[in-house]
């Protein structure tokens, strides 16, 4: 995932009608272009949304516009805004006339998490309709307490299988140990949609029946509901369910063997059990899906049994560069220092994930004869990916020269190898750098530093290092939000007096240049683009109403040719493939920031979502799932979905590269 600060995009107010026409499907706007007011009106709420800012109150009048249009539209930026002291302007739009204006100010509310909201949302959900009564029940699981959580229980009730599915998630988000017994319930409801949540929402909450009560859903004629059973058995590390995921290995469908094999994994972690080697080992060898390799290749390294060394000495060779990537940190889990003959081949790969991949097994084989080979390699390498996985190695080792090294690469010209290097030193607990620490600090104040500066933040916390006290007083005056935190959850951990500070809205008003140019997008309906792989070409859809800059953004990097050649550098079975970094390596940006536009859709199959590290930190990456993320919803943005070529996504393969073309029609 890539870290940012803020940025701008390119589009002004003088040519809001002309770019409207170029959609797909029109904007739900589109009758706001005409007339003077109006379009004056959504430019300033675009504005406002973008500079984080009420406009010294202005935003609020718009709650009272005759335009529902407008309403919608401005109860949408107090959501993105997302401050909680806002919650009294919104509760009144529960009773709009207009139901879209309802739906947004429960979502809306849901985002400001305030319980001030609870008995509100309560009141509207006795005569709200069914697709009404869905919103609230995620903005309920958003808020939590008692009193949401009760709510949430009895909607599991409903006549609608869909509210019953959403008080499931609901309850699954606000993870309240009382509400075990209404899940378990709903495991025998009779909509897989509510059952299935019923079992990833047992994973969130703790109860000594979930292991016993799970198991027989691994057997379930839906594909979506044997695999989330898979998963959470795993999340819960239920050692009777061993022998029954041994048998799903062989299912039919690829997320449940993967979700399966994950849960083997995780349940058997560092056990050194012998009899899943051979299962696991033969997946790894001979299944034709690249995924389920993958996850193999991880969990033979999890479990980490010697008796994987075959299977693994294989499938470093792998045609697959993630399963390559995979199979050079289980092996060196597995051997530890007998890997290294291994590990070496993987230096000279043909592709650099699986060279840094290598790299960074030498530190998990801890062979301290690699040691001095992994200096030399973090400090000459011209590739900034190799050093820092050269960074990376080098944290597992407690040799003096190996700290020395590392902190030497605070210094290091890229800001991503000095930012592991902090992290490094961090984990090797090495205090007499806290000094260097605090210059690095000091000095590192360009865009990209950000990331520097919050890692070291987190690691002088993490060795209660007073020295940094006061620089962490300094960092509450921080333009990043993120620093701004992270300075003060420092000054907490410590015990120390913390000074009083701005708030959020106090800074961005404050900076907020109300007669600047600002060059933003008007809103346009959708419009679609094809990303093309060696696999096949992937066509989606972008939601140009509701992210209205992500995908503008998206569309002016594809058109000015950013994304050509660049790969998807993460992919994760059944989550997730992610590209777009310009880095190659999850780091990178292009240059700028976008605001986060988090909305009303979710995160099924398919669906398109910004990476960040962090709210209004997204840039060019972007993640298409493999399956359904209730845990996205609300919190990545959601700027697209494919609407043709799925097939395409689950054959992509880390490492494989692509380009984006905008469809150019009307």
């Amino acid at each position: 995932m890539k870290r940012y600060v803020l940025g701008i995009c390119l589009i002004t107010a003088a040519v809001i009608p002309a770019l409207a026409g170029n959609a797909q499907s029109p904007s739900r706007y589109r009758s706001l272009f005409a007339a003077t007011g109006p379009r004056d009106s959504l430019l300033n709420l675009t504005v406002w949304e973008d500079g984080r800012v009420t406009g010294n109150g202005k935003l609020f009048k718009y709650l009272a516009s005759s335009n529902p249009l407008i309403r919608l539209r401005t109860v949408q930026v107090i959501g993105r805004i997302q401050d909680p002291q806002d919650v009294p302007q919104i509760l009144p739009l529960l009773k709009d006339t207009d139901e879209q204006v309802v739906r947004e100010t429960v979502f809306a509310l849901g985002q400001l998490g305030s319980a001030e909201a609870v008995p509100a949302l309560l009141e509207l959900n006795k005569t709200a309709l069914p697709e009404t009564q869905e919103l609230v029940a995620e903005a309920l699981g958003k808020i939590g307490g008692r009193e949401a959580v009760d709510a949430l229980q009895e909607m599991l009730h409903a006549f609608q299988p869909g509210v019953r599915a959403a008080g499931v998630e609901g309850l699954a988000r606000a993870a309240d140990p009382s509400s075990s017994h209404a899940l378990l319930v709903a495991l025998h409801d009779g909509d897989p949609e509510v059952v299935w949540r019923a079992v990833y929402a047992l994973e969130k909450v703790e109860s000594p029946r979930t292991e016993n009560a799970v198991i027989p859903f691994l057997d379930n004629e839906s594909a979506v509901v044997r695999a989330y059973a898979a998963r959470t058995l795993g999340k819960k590390k239920s050692k009777n369910a061993v022998d029954p995921l041994l048998k799903k290995l062989g299912d039919g469908d690829p997320a449940v063997a993967i979700n399966s094999i994950n849960a083997l994994g995780q349940i058997l972690e560092n056990s050194k059990n012998s009899a899943v080697v051979g299962p696991l080992g033969t997946l790894l060898q001979k299944h034709p899906d690249h995924h389920v390799r993958k996850a193999a290749a991880a969990a033979l390294g999890s479990i980490g049994h010697k008796n994987a060394k075959d299977y693994l000495a294989q499938s470093i060779l792998d045609k697959s560069v993630g399963v390559r990537v995979e199979s050079y940190k289980a092996i060196a889990k597995v051997l530890g220092k007998d890997a290294t003959q291994f590990i070496s081949n993987g230096t000279n790969d043909g592709e650099r994930l699986v060279r840094a991949a290598a790299i960074e097994a030498y530190g998990i084989a801890r062979d301290e004869n690699t040691i001095d080979d992994l200096i030399a390699t973090a400090a000459k390498d011209k590739d900034p990916m190799i050093r820092a996985a050269a960074v990376r190695a080098l944290a597992h080792f407690r040799a003096p020269r190996a700290a020395t090294a590392l902190v030497e690469k605070l210094d290091d010209q890229d800001w991503v190898v000095a930012t592991e290097a902090v992290t490094a030193l961090g984990e090797l607990d090495v205090k007499s750098a806290v000094p260097t620490l605090i210059a690095t600090y000091v000095k590192r104040r360009e865009r990209v530093d950000v990331d520097i500066r919050l890692e070291i933040l987190a690691v002088l916390k993490k060795m209660r290092a007073a020295q940094g006290l006061e620089l962490a007083g300094e960092a509450l005056q921080d333009p990043d939000r993120r620093v701004r935190v992270a300075a003060k959850e420092m000054l907490e951990e410590l015990a120390a007096p913390i000074p009083e500070m701005k708030g959020d809205r106090q800074l961005y008003e404050e900076r907020f240049a109300p007669k600047r140019k600002t060059d933003l997008a008007p809103p346009f309906g959708t419009k679609r683009a094809v990303i093309k792989t060696s696999h096949g070409n992937i066509e989606i859809e972008l939601f140009g109403d509701d992210a209205t800059q992500t995908a503008a953004a998206f569309i002016k990097l594809a058109q000015s040719g950013f994304y050509d050649g660049l790969a998807f550098h993460r992919v994760v079975p059944n989550f997730v493939v992610q590209g777009g970094c310009p880095r190659g390596d999850g780091w990178g940006d292009p240059g700028y920031t976008i605001r986060a536009e988090v909305n009303t859709h979710r995160y099924e199959r398919g669906y398109i979502g910004i990476a960040d590290s962090g709210k209004d930190t997204g840039g060019s990456q972007f993640f298409i799932t493999h399956s359904q993320q209730p845990h996205l919803n609300g919190r990545y943005t959601v700027f697209g979905r494919v609407i043709k070529g799925m097939e395409i996504v689950d054959k992509i393969d880390q490492g494989d590269t692509f380009k984006v073309e905008i469809d150019s029609g009307p």
